[in-house]
């Protein structure tokens, strides 16, 4: 028998999701916040979308600069995700405290970070208010990838990589290698 809950307190059912770090540059203001809510929108053109919380500074740095960057990290950084997610740009420069190294983009102004398998630039392109979230939608520009991190077809190399996972309150977890099927239908 299946449990129903009509009063929703702890909306995190759907995960594990993928950690991203998202940050953005607006003059001297440089902000990155851990996102698991985020999503490919569309193939052509690019797009790529991430909600983001308007108490957060990564928010109101966003919005100034119209743009961010995308940046996917690997489990053996967990403690990074966890660090970037639970500490307030508010409070401290967090690219300082936590020593993280950054890599110029090529198009947009915020750089990327050099340790991400993959970073994606992306060009604000529209941005609509979600219950207690925004959705900023970027049209990506440009996409930095460790050419070891994934295969011919753009398929992540499970063997080097061992992507972030998050599965809700602080908990996260990654994959197991060896689970990994290529499936085709009939």
């Amino acid at each position: 028998m299946k449990k129903i809950t009509t009063q929703i307190e702890n909306f995190q059912y759907f995960y594990p999701y993928t950690v991203a770090i998202v940050g953005a540059q607006s003059g001297n203001q440089t902000n990155y916040m851990a996102c698991a809510w985020h999503t490919a929108l569309s193939f052509d053109p690019p797009l790529f979308g991430v909600l983001v919380a308007k108490k957060r500074l990564t928010y109101q740095v966003i919005s100034e600069a119209k743009e961010f960057t995308v940046n996917f990290i690997s489990s053996e950084r967990v403690k990074l995700s966890a660090q970037m997610g639970r500490k307030s740009g508010h409070d401290m420069d967090k690219i300082k405290e936590f020593q993280i190294k950054l890599s110029p983009s090529k198009i947009i102004q915020t750089p990327v970070i050099d340790e991400a398998y993959v970073s994606f630039e992306c060009k604000v392109a529209d941005v609509r208010a979600y219950g207690d979230h925004d959705l900023f939608v970027g049209e990506v520009l440009a996409i930095h990838e460790d050419e070891k991190s994934f295969n011919p077809e753009g398929v992540l190399n499970t063997g080097k990589i061992h992507p972030l996972l998050y599965l809700g309150s602080d908990f996260y977890i990654t994959i197991n290698p060896d689970t990994i099927k290529h499936v085709l239908p009939d």
